[in-house]
């Protein structure tokens, strides 16, 4: 009996040990207010979800992130939640201080109100400034905090704009300027951030600002895939018909734009400049001085970066052999990829592969399934 118990205050003890050791997430507060903007909280809401659900993929078993919405008031309300879908993963709770008090965030998103008018912001503005003092101790504690659109005002009435390079919505600019009179305006930006302090012009960029914030924050891998994801990447849409196999493009009319589609179209065969140049419709020295002139490299170069954009995507997303990854990026063996991809990237294709990846490892696949 006494050994039975022995066993489990041994077995408490090291779960106890386990879940101390567990990293703390990076915590995210949203403020909701009446009148408030949805569509921005309801965007970053979902991406701080996608970033739960990739590090779940790579078997991370805690949530990085958690998220809380909290009125001005500081009262907590009920949302969404945010965690990975997976058996034994909850909701991250959000957590009191020994004092008693709620737990600062990393990360504090201000999305705005719907205002009719520059007055309309001021009502507003003074009728949630009791939220200030929260948003001054969140910066003050080391975090950052974010103003999307109508939202700049409140950190400029927090006094987080005073002598701050910010962006502020134009039809609002006299309403924010009553807040934050000694705010350096940007006019040449639309989201910029000074000492931590966020600033954005439009709502619809509030999925960008959270990636760039949360980098910044100290996810930089997790950004980056999210990222990968979420925000339109021309380089990689190009792609998705070679990736596919599916139907080629149509080509365009100018001589560049055809060397251009070329590369594209056959990234997975030998480079030949001569093939290159005929379907250019020029010649091989015509083809070479423009195309540096235009894209700033040569064919050759602008081939690499492709093919390193499929391998990359390949290595997120499949659980192709470096082999096969590169015979399909169009490389003749894998020292090939291995040195060229490390040379873009700065890590090799399996380093690439392992902080990056989008998909569960091989051998827990389809587990959910079950």
């Amino acid at each position: 009996m006494a050994r039975c118990m022995s066993r489990i205050r041994d077995a408490m003890t090291s779960r106890k040990r386990s879940v101390a050791q567990r990293p703390a997430p990076q915590r995210w507060e949203i403020l909701r207010c009446e009148d408030g903007l949805d569509g921005p909280a309801g965007a970053i809401a979902d991406m701080l979800r996608l970033v739960n659900e990739v590090a779940a993929l790579r078997g991370v078993r805690h949530d990085p992130v958690s998220l809380v919405h909290r009125t001005p008031a500081g009262r907590v309300l009920k949302a969404p939640c945010i965690a990975a879908a997976r058996p034994g993963r909850g909701a991250s709770r959000p957590g009191v201080t020994q004092k008693g008090q709620p737990p600062l965030p990393d990360v504090l998103v201000v999305p705005g109100w719907h205002a009719r008018n520059g007055p309309r912001l001021n009502r507003l503005v003074a009728r949630d400034r009791v939220a200030c003092a929260r948003i001054r101790a969140v910066h003050e504690n080391g975090g950052h905090v974010v103003g999307l659109f109508t939202g700049v005002a409140l950190l400029g009435e927090a006094g987080l704009l005073d002598q701050a390079r910010a962006v502020i919505p134009w039809p609002f600019v006299p309403a924010v300027l009553r807040h934050a009179p000694a705010v350096r305006l940007v006019n040449d930006e639309a989201l910029i951030e000074h000492e931590r302090v966020w600033t954005v012009d439009s709502p619809v960029l509030a999925t960008e600002a959270a990636l760039m914030v949360m980098q910044a924050a100290g996810l930089p891998e997790l950004a980056e895939s999210a990222r990968a994801v979420l925000l339109h990447s021309p380089q990689r849409q190009a792609l998705t018909l070679a990736v596919a196999e599916d139907a080629r493009t149509r080509v365009g009319p100018g001589s560049l734009d055809r060397a251009r589609r070329w590369l594209e179209d056959h990234l997975h065969e030998p480079y030949s400049l001569a093939d290159t140049a005929r379907a250019a419709a020029t010649s091989e020295r015509s083809l070479l001085r423009h195309f540096r002139q235009t894209f700033g490299q040569t064919p050759l170069q602008m081939l690499h970066s492709l093919r390193v954009t499929r391998a990359r995507m390949l290595l997120e997303t499949t659980y192709l052999s470096t082999e096969a990854i590169a015979e399909r990026c169009g490389w003749r063996d894998p020292v090939m990829l291995r040195e060229i991809f490390r040379r873009s990237t700065g890590l090799t294709p399996a380093a690439y592969r392992e902080r990056y990846r989008l998909r569960i490892t091989r051998r827990e696949w389809g587990s959910d399934l079950a």
